[in-house]
């Protein structure tokens, strides 16, 4: 049984047609999924697309008072989004589910920094630019 503050991860899938319309995506979810968005305790990624017109908001939620989790034993909910007159969700398979959480492996939780392969086993104090150099 799922815990009121239990952290999970949604995606949201929508055309890229309703980019600019991530707030009201979100703002509707919410209302109709509830509970009301956690006071500063989600985190949302917005995914543009990548080979097609299809993007994501992931949402992180309990992000902060959950601040680490194990990526496999998160719950992970996948919804279809769709507008006709407002925003529709159709919740999909838990086949979505396990291929959403092989694709976001990447995507840190709550915070909008991503690991990428370049950076596979490089400690965070050598990452950055290195000092100037000049030339004369």
């Amino acid at each position: 049984m799922e815990q009121a503050d239990e952290p999970k991860r949604i995606i949201l899938r929508f055309r890229d047609q309703y980019e600019l319309e991530e707030e009201a995506i979100k703002n509707q979810y919410f209302a109709l999924y509830g509970p009301a968005p956690p006071a500063n305790d989600y985190f949302a990624h917005l995914v543009a697309p990548n080979e097609s017109s299809t993007m994501h908001i992931i949402l992180d939620i309990h992000c902060k008072s959950h601040p680490i989790i194990d990526n496999s034993k998160l719950l992970y909910e996948v919804f279809k989004v769709r507008k006709n007159k407002g925003f529709n969700f159709e919740k999909l398979s838990n086949a979505a589910c396990d291929y959403a959480r092989a694709r976001c492996e990447r995507t840190r939780w709550g915070t909008n920094r991503s690991q990428s392969e370049e950076l596979d086993g490089v400690r965070p104090m050598q990452v950055g630019q290195s000092p100037a150099t000049f030339v004369s």
